[in-house]
């Protein structure tokens, strides 16, 4: 199915400023993009398709997500000191409907993790189902899929 250029466009944008927001370190407009009910997701293996059946890397509520959220604001933990710092890349981007207002946005993403003298990279596919809500967009569920899911990582204090 093509969606209208306008939508896709939207739905894109959309992408680029989550990624920016988190970026800039806007960490509680990032929150704002995700749906009441929204998840964060990251698979502990390839292809994983049950987030409870099998222990996920991340696997976190909106609930969850604003204890993340208040945590990297008051920025008083060891492991922040300096503050992690990102740079994200979203390419390659598609985009279906699955239903009135609802969207499945795909894309390839790179993500550098920089802190302090350490750097550490982060690449796979990002799956974001969308509703549209007031007239924007909210993040009912966003599925990190790391090409190396299944390796040993260090904690993630910044969402990918």
């Amino acid at each position: 199915m093509t969606l209208p250029y306008e939508t896709q466009r939207e739905i894109e944008l959309f992408l680029l400023r989550e990624a920016k927001l988190l970026d800039s370190g806007e960490f509680e407009n990032w929150l704002a993009l995700y749906a009441p009910e929204g998840i964060y997701w990251m698979p502990s293996q390839p292809g994983q398709t049950d987030p409870k059946g099998v222990a996920s890397i991340i696997y976190e509520d909106y609930a969850i997500l604003a204890i993340r959220v208040r945590r990297l604001l008051e920025a008083r933990a060891l492991v922040l000191t300096p503050m992690p710092r990102t740079t994200h890349l979203i390419s390659n981007i598609e985009i279906t409907k699955e239903a009135a207002d609802q969207f499945v946005a795909e894309a390839t993403f790179m993500c550098v993790e920089h802190q302090g003298d350490q750097q550490r990279l982060y690449s796979g596919r990002h799956v974001h189902h969308l509703v549209r809500q007031n007239g924007t967009f909210r993040i009912a569920l966003k599925r990190v899929m790391l090409a190396n899911c299944d390796a040993s990582h260090a904690p993630m204090t910044i969402p990918i």
